[in-house]
């Protein structure tokens, strides 16, 4: 599972003193410790309870020691809202943070998180808060990449994928790309602006989240806002929208509800999330555990959460806070929605992308007979040039001094200087 989680980008200090802990994440680290999957159980809300189940429990604890090991640390969030407390547990082997949500003395959530990392890289020095919007909850900051040219130019805005992936394309020490960040800077060397951003309940933008009810809607919205606070800028003769994988489903609606004058998917799909994730799971499921997902997916689309129980291999997507995301997801047919749009599209794919497959923006294509298609040889879906062997590909997702494959930046620039639509 620990594979499965790595390539779906996934959403999801103990000390002798538990200083900044509560009584409820105390007695699960000490039943942790004392490896009593039965005590933890005895924790969860009715919710947990129904999904996961006893036996649930016991195969999900079981999977954290042999993919984590112990506790080392937990720590108290400060974005707290609604009644429900986040605290992160970290672990002898660093992979990803456990985040369990609080309510009511009761575990509410359960999920994977990013780790967040140790060291500051170049990336991080180089992407100040300069630009910013605030939701209805907080404040979400982004990153303002200029060009050294005079007078108006255009600017892009980037949303990221699915999970807690930052404005650089990371999520921590569970994914280094710095995608984006490499982007930003090619971009501003062809005189073309851009700004990336943390979403909601990531990184800088922690605080600007509710986490018991958030829907695409939510993102959708946090997109308009830039959008829109760019269109206002007198700086900028254009906004383009670009968005990556999920991000592109994102960018899509933001469109259709703003005015950009261009739009561009990276890596986007036409099949649903709850589908793609499916695609995405089968190889690393049990054929018992893979029915289970087929009844889930069912679910879904039906509008309805799946509360019987569920492998402890499916529990961090498919939890009950996930499930009500991804029923979400579901109200929009991006294909549809893309025949909508009457502005200059441009469609990106990676031959080797292992998540969303080059045929992906080929099928888009189709449902917008205006749009420019371009399929990239050996591009991966953190867009580095990268083999079709899964270990090969995936190593490029946790390296961060990678160069973008060679074709993007200039397919990019053509589209965003040349198109004569953007004049």
């Amino acid at each position: 599972m620990k594979k499965a989680l790595i390539v779906l980008l996934s959403m999801f200090m103990i000390s002798s003193v538990h200083a900044q802990t509560n009584k409820t994440v105390s007695k699960f680290s000490d039943f942790y410790k004392a490896n009593q999957p039965d005590s933890i159980y005895t924790l969860f809300s009715s919710e947990i309870k129904t999904a996961l189940k006893l036996e649930g429990t016991r195969q999900l604890v079981g999977q954290i020691k042999g993919q984590l090991g112990e506790i080392v640390s937990v720590r108290k969030e400060d974005a707290s809202a609604n009644g429900l407390t986040d605290f992160r547990l970290s672990f002898e082997k660093p992979l990803f943070e456990i985040s369990l949500v609080i309510s009511n003395d009761l575990i509410a959530g359960l999920t994977q998180k990013a780790v967040k990392s140790k060291g500051v890289d170049s990336a991080e020095i180089n992407s100040p808060d300069n630009f910013y919007v605030e939701n209805k909850i907080g404040r979400l900051n982004g990153t303002m990449t200029l060009p050294k040219t005079e007078g108006k130019v255009p600017v892009v805005l980037m949303i990221g994928g699915s999970g807690p992936t930052d404005r650089n394309m990371n999520q921590g020490e569970a994914l280094k790309t710095n995608s984006f960040y490499l982007t930003a800077n090619a971009l501003a060397k062809k005189g073309i602006a851009s700004v990336r951003y943390d979403k909601r309940g990531v990184g800088k933008s922690m605080s600007a989240v509710n986490t018991a009810n958030i829907t695409l809607d939510d993102f959708i919205d946090d997109a308009k806002l830039f959008i829109n606070k760019l269109a206002s800028d007198d700086r900028f003769s254009n906004v383009i929208v670009l968005g990556h994988s999920e991000g592109a489903l994102i960018g899509l609606i933001a469109s259709l509800q703003t005015k950009p004058a261009a739009y561009i998917s990276v890596c986007g799909t036409k099949k649903d999330m709850v589908t793609l994730i499916g695609e995405q799971l089968k190889p690393m499921l049990t054929s018992e555990d893979f029915s289970v997902y087929t009844q889930i997916s069912d679910s879904l689309k039906a509008g309805k959460i799946f509360s019987k129980a569920m492998p402890a291999a499916l529990m961090p997507i498919f939890n009950p806070r996930s499930q009500g995301f991804l029923i979400s997801t579901l109200k929009y047919d991006s294909g549809r929605e893309l025949a909508k749009l009457k502005i200059p599209v441009l469609l990106i794919g990676g031959t080797t992308d292992l998540q969303v497959p080059a045929e992906a923006a080929t099928q888009l294509s189709k449902m917008n007979n205006k749009a420019s298609l371009m399929v990239i040889p050996e591009m991966n879906h953190v867009l580095k040039k990268a083999p079709l062997d899964r270990a090969s590909n995936l190593a490029t997702y946790n390296n961060g001094t990678l160069p973008l494959h060679s074709d993007i930046m200039p397919i990019l620039v053509d589209f965003i200087t040349k198109n004569p639509r953007l004049k």
